[in-house]
């Protein structure tokens, strides 16, 4: 009898530590789970990841928006240099004495006009004939470089009403004879030649007026 009761005292204390155990260990728990931080936080900030993420849209379309408004910017600048650069001045004179005269043959040419737009410049020639029928060559080159390298114009004939060709009617006049060239408007002044037995040589500038002044080249120098 004395046994068991010391088995059955043995028994409950070892319960009784057991439960108090258990009861720490719920406490424990309980703290932890509810009192630990703010991992479980109902009202917890986004997570780094979320937060990130906002900021890099944000970034891009900022960047996005950014390089878009400034290459429309560049493009309508460059636009808008180009188009202005693309337009060059127009230059025109007529002249009551002409510059410049010279012989082809038996005929005699002048020069009464000239223009340059863009880069096409236009010399209008005279062209009175002689007293025989001739075709009249068209010799006027444009002097290239400082080597004497020559350009023809656009048409390198002249073409008379009567019969479609160089060759003129003896006595006649034949005005408004266009010879036409393609130029450097920034390389002034221009070098040209009569070419033919005439050879000679002149030179063209344009005015801060508008006006175009020929003139003979200076033998000084």
């Amino acid at each position: 009898m004395l046994h068991w009761l010391r088995t059955h005292v043995t028994l409950n204390r070892a319960l009784l530590v057991l439960f108090i155990i258990a009861v720490v260990l719920s406490a424990i728990t309980y703290i932890v789970v509810f009192y630990g931080g703010g991992t479980y936080v109902v009202n917890s900030p986004l997570p780094t990841s979320t937060v990130a993420l906002g900021t890099a849209s944000s970034t891009a379309s900022s960047t996005a928006t950014s390089t878009a408004t400034s290459t429309l910017g560049l493009a309508s600048s460059t636009a808008t240099s180009t188009a202005t650069s693309t337009v060059l001045a127009s230059y025109a004179s007529t002249y009551d004495t002409p510059p410049i005269t010279w012989q082809e043959g038996y005929d005699t040419l002048s020069i009464t006009n000239a223009s340059l737009s863009g880069s096409e410049l236009t010399l209008t020639l005279d062209v009175q004939m002689g007293t025989i029928a001739e075709c009249v060559p068209l010799n006027v080159r444009l002097v290239t470089n400082e080597m004497g390298a020559l350009e023809a114009p656009l048409e390198n004939a002249f073409t008379f009403g009567e019969n479609g060709t160089c060759i003129g009617t003896p006595g006649t006049n034949y005005p408004g004879q266009q010879v036409i060239f393609t130029v450097d408007p920034a390389s002034m002044p221009l070098s040209f030649t009569t070419g033919g037995t005439s050879n000679k040589y002149f030179e063209l500038s344009t005015t801060a007026s508008g006006g175009i002044v020929i003139y003979l080249p200076s033998t000084q120098g």
